[in-house]
């Protein structure tokens, strides 16, 4: 059976690595030809990259929210990251729209 790496592994990846390790492990997955107990270990490595990946992504947003631009006397003027991209934590729930006013 084939070990799915430590948590204590995942960390340390950088995007691009946790991102490669996720095609890896779509291809063995969809190959068919694992043992359920490999495919178990291997969604579960996948779950860890994906976390990785996430919390990366917040990372940079945070950064970009901060260098979004500048005054004229040089200091940063922090601007607020617009996400309209899914997260984590609001999969699976479907976001608020707004009424129309009918007129």
């Amino acid at each position: 059976m084939a070990k799915s790496k430590s948590t204590e592994e995942t960390p340390s990846m950088t995007f691009e690595q946790a991102m490669t390790l996720l095609e890896q492990i779509v291809r063995k997955l969809e190959s068919g030809s694992l043992p359920l107990e490999d495919m178990l270990a291997e969604y579960a490595t996948a779950v860890e990259a994906i976390q990785i990946c996430h919390g990366q992504l917040d990372g940079a947003r945070r950064r970009i929210a901060q260098l979004q631009s500048v005054r004229e006397d040089g200091t940063a003027m922090v601007k607020e990251w617009e996400d309209t991209a899914p997260s984590a934590r609001t999969e699976g729930k479907e976001a608020p729209t707004r009424r129309r006013n009918p007129s």
